[in-house]
C-alpha cells in the first residue's frame, strides 16, 4: 500500500484532532506535531486553518451529496409509493456506504462532521448552495409522504433525525466486525418511528 502524501497525512491528523476537540481547540502547531512534520508544513500546503477545514469538507462531502442526489432522483422518478423509510434510507445509505468503503477513514470523517454539527459550524462552513440536491430536498419529499403532518413539525423532526443519525454513525466504534446493514436497519426503524409519530397539540 502506498504511503499517504504529506498533504493527506496533514488532512488525516487535522480531521482526527478536530473531531476530538472542535475547531477552536486545535492549533496549526498541534496538527503539525501530530503529523510528525515541521512547523511550516501545514502553512506550506494550506496556508490557514480555514483553507484546511474547507479541504477536509471538500474531500468527501461532494461525493456523499452526489450519491444522495442519485438516490433522491431514483425515488422521485419511481411510480411506486415512496414512504418515509425510503426517504430516510436515501439520507442514511451514503454514509453507510462510506463506512463500508473507507472503514476507519470514513468513521473519522463522520466524527469530524458530527463535531461540526454539534458545535454549530457545519452549515456556516458548508452552506446550502453547496448541498444542492442533498438535504434541501428532504422536507418536500417528507411532506408528500406525510401530508397530515404540519410543515413545522416535519422540519423539527428532521433536524432531530439528522442529529441522531450523525451521532449514531459517528460515535459507534469503528471495527471490522460492525454489522453496518443491521446498524442501518435499526437506525431506520428508530428514525421512521420518530418521523411518523402521531402529532399532539403541543407538537403542532
Amino acid at each position: 500500500m502506498a504511503r499517504p502524501s504529506t498533504r493527506e497525512k496533514l488532512l488525516d491528523c487535522a480531521e482526527n484532532l478536530f473531531a476530538d476537540q472542535g475547531l477552536p481547540g486545535v492549533s496549526l502547531r498541534s496538527i503539525n506535531a501530530s503529523a510528525g512534520l515541521s512547523a511550516a508544513a501545514l502553512h506550506y500546503h494550506f496556508g490557514s486553518k480555514d483553507v484546511l477545514v474547507a479541504a477536509l469538507l471538500e474531500r468527501r462531502m461532494p461525493s456523499l451529496m452526489e450519491r444522495r442526489r442519485e438516490l433522491f432522483d431514483a425515488l422521485e422518478g419511481t411510480t411506486a409509493s415512496v414512504g418515509v423509510r425510503d426517504i430516510l434510507e436515501a439520507l442514511v445509505r451514503p454514509m453507510i456506504e462510506l463506512l463500508e468503503q473507507a472503514q476507519n477513514d470514513g468513521h473519522r470523517y463522520l466524527r469530524f462532521i458530527y463535531r461540526l454539527q454539534v458545535d454549530g459550524d457545519l452549515f456556516p462552513l458548508f452552506p446550502g448552495e453547496k448541498l444542492a440536491g442533498g438535504v434541501d430536498r428532504l422536507v418536500p419529499m417528507l411532506c408528500r409522504a406525510m401530508p397530515d403532518v404540519p410543515l413545522e413539525v416535519v422540519q423539527v423532526r428532521l433536524a432531530l433525525a439528522i442529529d441522531v443519525m450523525l451521532r449514531s454513525l459517528a460515535l459507534t466504534p469503528a471495527t471490522v466486525t460492525t454489522d453496518l446493514d443491521a446498524q442501518m436497519r435499526g437506525l431506520l426503524d428508530f428514525l421512521t418511528g420518530a418521523l411518523e409519530a402521531e402529532c399532539t397539540e403541543a407538537a403542532v
